[in-house]
């Protein structure tokens, strides 16, 4: 079964349903979503939701147990948590009236792995509209994002590269498919959908050569 494909007009009216679900929460700039839920082209739609709307995701990792996640909680103290998929699609499904900056206002809060202690969130400022054009079209510069490519998620989107790939292609107008889980045989099937981008990491590659 092949992933959904996820077009740039699509989640733009997914991205306008988010952010008139946010501001009908009362959240504004500043303000962070807890995101613990599987990845999917809606998590997508959501991270750039909020963050054209200046609110700041914090994507972790849905397998965390309570106390590593509610140690995480207390110190972001979100104004709001998406823990399960029917959260994350009531974001997403509402009416597509909220207004959006042009390019996306922040970046997510990710959280560093916690090697030399407890994990630590990576906050990088709110940005001016000068400033996130800057960045975004740099991004799309130096990557190439183009308005015909298909960008194939295989990596967890909690992470920051293969996020920052999906996002970067959806906003230069193309689209994305995402794997809900990596498994070899998955990818393989996924190609037939001829992707022209994807963020692997060697495991992935390893794991493909030996299948």
């Amino acid at each position: 079964m092949h992933p959904t494909i996820l077009t740039a007009e699509a989640s733009e009216r997914e991205q306008r349903a988010v952010a008139a679900s946010l501001a009908r929460r009362g959240l504004g700039t500043g303000d962070r979503v807890a995101l613990s839920v599987a990845g999917s082209p809606a998590y997508v739609s959501v991270v750039l939701g909020a963050l054209r709307s200046g609110v700041v995701p914090v994507p972790l990792d849905p397998r965390l147990t309570p106390w590593e996640r509610d140690g995480i909680i207390a110190d972001v103290e979100p104004a709001l948590q998406v823990l399960d998929e029917d959260a994350l699609r009531a974001l997403t499904d509402g009416p597509a009236d909220g207004e959006l900056a042009d390019f996306p206002r922040a970046r997510p809060m990710h959280f560093t792995s916690g090697t030399t202690g407890r994990p630590k969130g990576v906050w990088s400022g709110l940005l001016s509209d000068e400033n996130s054009a800057a960045l975004a079209l740099e991004e799309r510069g130096l990557w190439g994002f183009r308005a015909d490519d298909l960008d194939l998620v295989v990596s967890p989107v909690y992470h920051s590269a293969p996020l920052r790939f999906a996002m970067g292609t959806l906003l230069a107008g193309g689209s994305i498919a995402v794997l809900p889980t990596f498994s070899p045989q998955g990818l393989l099937a996924a190609l037939s959908l001829r992707p022209t981008s994807m963020f692997c990491v060697p495991a992935h590659l390893q794991r493909l050569f030996q299948h």
